[in-house]
């Protein structure tokens, strides 16, 4: 007996449910390959932020070695222009960070002699001040080179014997007073030094007459700007009433990029480490320099969320 088969084709709805369990497969595959890349892709540009943070604090610790401790503050948050004093350990608040540098470049010199000399003797009775192994004249010149509108009679002499005061004061922020700044000494504008050995304060002074003078020639001012962008100002010197921004701020203030999608920048130590220890000061501290930058959100696009920043330190010795 002969039998006949009839073969049967698939139906509508059958293709129909093919085509979606396909499409289901296929749309969950996508995005497991979406997500792998995207994950690449943070990880690699996470990676690139860390780098930039580190090689932000690289800069930083150059400059902050040379800061005088006593003289770093937080100036302006937001739009405020104020002085809240030096950094307090935990304050999360987001300030411009500023001090006074000592003039490495004039402590250096050029060859065997150096600038600038830290022995620098106050002549008593006078306002002379005398350094037998300084090069004065060279120091002159350094400054001008570096400031090109200043030079050693607009720089300030920071003596290490003098009594310190409160660091707001020093940038003359809380008060118009443009004088006498607890060991901040303006060199007297009517005479640059006298000869390359000797130089001559303004009355307005109270240098002594022990060791440890330094020469100040600029300020600075570190601030994260809105748009993530972490400049460094400079060329500005607050013992003459200059500012880094706003009214009164000097033509020849310069800024300087170093770093982008940077979301806070914190500068701080902790005091209580010294607190019992009677021969320690503020001078010559180990302080904690912090940078966050921004994050990636869901959606791979930059972010503030604290959760999703991240954040680098750095312990530098600041050495007056």
């Amino acid at each position: 007996m002969r039998y006949l088969f009839k073969r049967k084709a698939f139906t509508m709805i059958e293709l129909l449910f093919v085509i979606v369990i396909l499409g289901i497969v296929g749309g969950v595959a996508l995005e497991a390959v979406r997500q792998y890349y995207d994950g690449i892709y943070k990880t690699l540009a996470t990676t690139k932020r860390v780098v930039e943070a580190d090689h932000i604090l690289d800069q930083l610790t150059k400059y902050f070695e040379n800061a005088i401790s006593s003289s770093i503050v937080n100036l302006d948050r937001g739009t405020t222009q104020d002085c809240y004093g030096p950094p307090v350990n935990g304050d999360n608040n987001d300030y411009t960070v500023a001090f006074i540098g000592v003039d490495a470049d004039s402590l250096q010199g050029i060859g065997s002699r150096p600038g600038w000399s830290e022995e620098g003797q106050l002549i008593v009775g006078t306002n002379d001040i005398s350094m037998i192994d300084a090069n004065l004249t060279m120091a002159n010149n350094i400054v001008t080179a570096l400031y090109p509108t200043s030079n050693l009679a607009n720089s300030a002499l920071y003596d290490t014997d003098s009594a310190d005061v409160n660091a707001c004061t020093r940038f003359n922020l809380n008060n118009d007073v443009i004088g006498v700044i607890a060991g901040f000494h303006k060199l007297d504008g009517n005479a640059n030094p006298i000869t390359s050995t000797l130089l001559r304060l303004n009355n307005d002074n109270n240098a002594s007459h022990g060791h440890r003078k330094y020469l100040l020639r600029t300020g600075y001012a570190f601030r994260v700007l809105d748009d993530g962008n972490f400049v460094m100002y400079s060329n500005f010197r607050p013992w003459l009433g200059e500012r880094y921004q706003g009214a009164g701020v000097a033509a020849t203030v310069k800024s300087s990029l170093l770093g982008q999608n940077v979301a806070h920048f914190y500068a701080d130590y902790d005091a209580t480490d010294f607190m019992n220890n009677d021969g320690v000061g503020d001078r010559g501290l180990i302080w904690r320099l912090k940078v966050c930058m921004r994050g990636f959100g869901n959606d791979l696009a930059d972010t503030d969320e604290n959760a999703a920043q991240m954040c680098r330190e750095r312990r530098v010795h600041v050495r007056y």
